[in-house]
């Protein structure tokens, strides 16, 4: 009998959680389409755009190397 008990209220405490998200869901809808990856879709197409710019400008080229034989470089 003590079994049967605590799968009962172990369903119930599932049950409860369940409820308790799709009311968290429910709250939460409709506030987030401005959100970066709220369409995936649009987010790897940015995404994509991004690195093919990334790969159009360039390799990134460092500025000059520092001096190397002055007095008091530590290189």
């Amino acid at each position: 009998m003590q079994t049967l008990w605590t799968v009962v209220v172990l369903l119930a405490l599932v049950a409860l959680g369940a409820l308790f998200l799709a009311r968290l869901n429910a709250q939460n809808t409709g506030r987030m389409p401005h959100h970066r990856y709220a369409d995936w879709k649009e987010s790897r197409r940015l995404r994509k755009r991004q690195q093919a710019e990334a790969a159009r400008s360039g390799p990134h080229v460092a500025g000059p190397s520092p001096p190397s034989g002055k007095a008091g470089s530590d290189l």
